[in-house]
């Protein structure tokens, strides 16, 4: 005896498997996109050698706003240091949503730093 894989009507009946998900995710609800990782690692990465590149035009600096600034500057470093030591386990793919807050955060803060203008001594 053959058995036949089709019904009636012509379908097959596991077509409703087969057939993709059309439905469409809300807004803010679906999972955070996986690109995000290295997005915000490549944000956080450039925003560091920014500072670092700062500090070190501040480094010989005398003035007492450039030793100020360059001091503010190795505190954001360092804050960043422990945000990456305490919330990176995983790897950048890998965040907690408290991780990738405090680092959006530390961008944020970071980015509204400016420093003393180039110049001599006041």
């Amino acid at each position: 005896m053959t058995s036949n894989t089709t019904n009636e009507a012509g379908a097959k009946p596991d077509a409703a498997i087969e057939r993709p998900l059309t439905t469409k995710t809300q807004p803010g609800i679906g999972i955070p996109s996986v690109t995000s990782g290295p997005d915000l690692e490549a944000r956080v990465a450039a925003r560091r050698a920014e500072l670092i590149a700062k500090l070190t035009e501040f480094k010989r600096d005398v003035r007492i706003e450039a030793t100020e600034f360059s001091d503010k500057l190795k505190a954001k470093l360092s804050e960043l240091a422990h945000i990456i030591k305490g919330g990176v386990v995983d790897g950048w793919a890998n965040l907690s949503a408290a991780t990738t807050a405090k680092l959006d955060h530390w961008l944020a803060e970071s980015t509204n730093q400016s420093g003393p203008t180039k110049g001599g001594p006041s």
